[in-house]
């Protein structure tokens, strides 16, 4: 592998205890009990008929304000591969219905029968490498909200990374960031946490949403557990309004050629001592797997919380040490990975380990980098620090190489790489 510099409220899962059926496209693979999926073979839900995959590269909806009748709009999950759960809330139960198919006139719909205020729809396994639309509906309402998805499978897509939002703290910064995810059309999200100042208050997760809005109801989303997002077993709010695989802690996503390994990194070993033992023996688990020459991802990809560089935060040398011992040797016991994307000390940085590793640290949200600098693990060889602005990174993978850009709050380029295998 090589890397180079270029020169230039109450939780309602799974449907709200719904089922899915299928019309005349094949039976629904959803989970739960009670709602009714119907139309074509559209897409989704089913593997009789004719395929429904395309090679459509789908403009986003408009922006446009969020109906008074959605409390968080649309967000999508995918908790295993090609399996979308569409999920929402609203601020009084209601149930809704979402249309979907892999071309604008839909043709298939999944709704709930069970009223609640948080909504997870899941659309069962869709076709890979597929573009699909889809609208959520409240029922006895005139609102809905559109969005559009790319399954997993194609050699070209494109990723967002972000960390430390800070809802509702720093929403007004974050905002700034709207437009170059729009014009970029990220189809999946990586999110390094602290998404929250507080995972405990609904209220932030509210913010969070609302000022994600948009870009959020168009890609998938992968967040990591954080210090502002922690709780025993993990964060019970992040549990609920969130569709993950595994124990939803930490969790595995093939997306084409990359697979993304999200972890939690906060180390309150008292309240999660699993974090010591399991977490680690889990990591190199599925990193022997991606080496073992059985559908490998050219890509192994970690994303999460504390970083294992950092040149600015000298009184934290502790957190990078057990980044190092608990994760890096992890994944290098397995056979090694090729990028961590990390968040916490809020300002933008690109290291390199000594064994070739990339390291991105940014901070879509909170800008407070340390004055205390010094003390960076040794194993670890900075390359660019900018400590005056906030950041998102833009990725562009085809075939065996990302491309990526490093923004600012005014879409402005402050850095430029790629990653090639």
């Amino acid at each position: 592998m090589r890397w180079s510099l270029l020169a230039v409220g109450a939780a309602c899962l799974m449907a709200c205890g719904s089922t899915q059926t299928a019309g005349d496209g094949g039976a629904g693979t959803a989970g739960g009990s009670g709602a009714t999926s119907t139309g074509g073979s559209s897409g989704g839900g089913g593997t009789s008929g004719a395929p429904a995959s395309n090679d459509v590269d789908p403009d986003w909806p408009p922006e446009s304000p969020i109906p008074p009748e959605f409390d968080f709009p649309p967000w999508l999950n995918m908790p295993e591969p090609n399996r979308i759960v569409v999920s929402w809330r609203t601020p009084s139960a209601t149930t809704g219905t979402v249309s979907f198919g892999a071309s604008p006139e839909m043709g298939r719909t999944a709704t709930t029968t069970t009223a609640a205020e948080l909504h997870h729809v899941d659309l069962g396994v869709l076709e890979p490498s597929t573009a699909y639309w889809y609208s959520v509906r409240i029922d006895g309402t005139s609102a809905t909200r559109p969005g559009v998805f790319v399954t997993p499978g194609r050699r070209d897509w494109r990723f967002l990374h972000v960390g430390e939002f800070h809802a509702a703290n720093q929403i007004e910064h974050v905002a700034k960031f709207g437009g170059s995810i729009r014009a970029f059309r990220p189809h999946l999200l990586i999110d390094s946490g602290d998404m929250a100042d507080d995972g405990d208050v609904l209220e932030d997760w509210r913010a969070y949403f609302r000022t994600s809005a948009p870009w959020i109801s168009n890609v998938i989303i992968l967040p990591s557990g954080s210090n502002h997002v922690d709780g025993p077993g993990g964060n019970g709010n992040l549990k609920d309004l969130f569709v993950l695989p595994n124990n939803e802690r930490w969790y595995s996503t093939r997306y084409g050629q990359a697979q993304v390994l999200n972890l939690d990194s906060t180390w309150s070993f008292f309240v999660n001592p699993d974090l010591q033992v399991e977490q680690p023996a889990w990591v190199t688990e599925r990193t022997t797997e991606a080496h073992d020459g059985e559908d490998d991802p050219t890509f192994l990809i970690g994303a999460w919380h504390y970083p294992a560089c950092s040149s600015q935060t000298l009184r934290r040398a502790g957190d990078r040490t057990a980044v190092f011992a608990n994760l890096v040797e992890s994944f290098r016991a397995g056979g090694g990975l090729d990028m961590m994307l990390v968040g916490h000390d809020k300002y933008y940085e690109r290291s390199e380990t000594t064994d070739g590793i990339l390291h991105v640290q940014t901070n879509i949200g909170l800008l407070a980098p340390s004055d205390e600098i010094g003390n960076n693990h040794p194993e670890c060889v900075e390359i660019k620090t900018i400590i005056d602005t906030r950041s998102i990174l833009l990725a562009t993978v085809s075939g065996n190489r990302i491309s990526m850009r490093v923004v600012d709050e005014t879409g402005s380029e402050i850095d430029q790489f790629s990653l090639e295998k």
